[in-house]
């Protein structure tokens, strides 16, 4: 059996040996390759590593090297990788972990209902954003009889779901289309110079 030659870092080099591979397996590999392509995380080493079949049991492996602190990290990235539908399912199940009103709150608010209300109604705009990703019908109403008269509607399979949410507190400035790009184009070059 012929021996392998040790690489510059003193490692043998393993063969990649994939099987044919299901679908979920495939797409796995494909969403950590294209993290690990693109990692720009925590920690001084670039993460790499190679994935291995195991041909006798069919289990999806991967060796990876320089991880110990990103892990957390690349789990995170890999949850946001998922299919829209399946995010979407995980947002709708935070929002229902922390809506106040879903408990029977009717207030007075304290700043901690305050504060739950704050990370509800954030985690609303992003279900409703899920939910045009994934192609489900989804969008934002106006109910004027209403304290909160935005109205931010979903709907799922099983049946309507909605939120009543405070309006924008300012008023719109006159931008024009022209004024606005270029704010964007501010907002972003500030950020890169941070």
């Amino acid at each position: 059996m012929p021996t392998r030659k040790p690489t510059d870092a003193g490692r043998v080099p393993r063969a990649r040996r994939l099987a044919p591979v299901d679908p979920e397996f495939a797409a796995l590999v494909a969403a950590v390759e294209s993290l690990l392509a693109e990692w720009s995380g925590p920690g001084p080493v670039l993460p790499h590593g190679v994935a291995h079949q195991d041909l006798r049991t069919n289990l999806l492996t991967w060796h990876l090297r320089g991880l110990p602190a990103q892990l957390d990290h690349i789990r995170t990235a890999l949850r946001a990788a998922g299919p829209a539908e399946v995010r979407l399912a995980r947002v709708l199940a935070d929002i229902a972990a922390v809506d106040p009103s879903r408990h029977g709150h009717t207030g007075p608010d304290t700043p901690q209902i305050t504060a739950r209300y704050d990370r509800r109604n954030a985690l609303i705009w992003t279900a409703l954003a899920l939910a045009h990703e994934a192609g489900i019908p989804a969008g934002v109403g106006h109910d004027p009889s209403d304290l909160h008269p935005t109205v931010v509607y979903i709907e799922l399979p099983a049946g309507q779901i909605s939120w009543h949410l405070p309006a924008h507190p300012a008023a719109w400035d006159g931008h024009t289309t022209s004024t606005k790009y270029d704010r964007v184009a501010a907002f972003t070059a500030d950020l890169a110079r941070a």
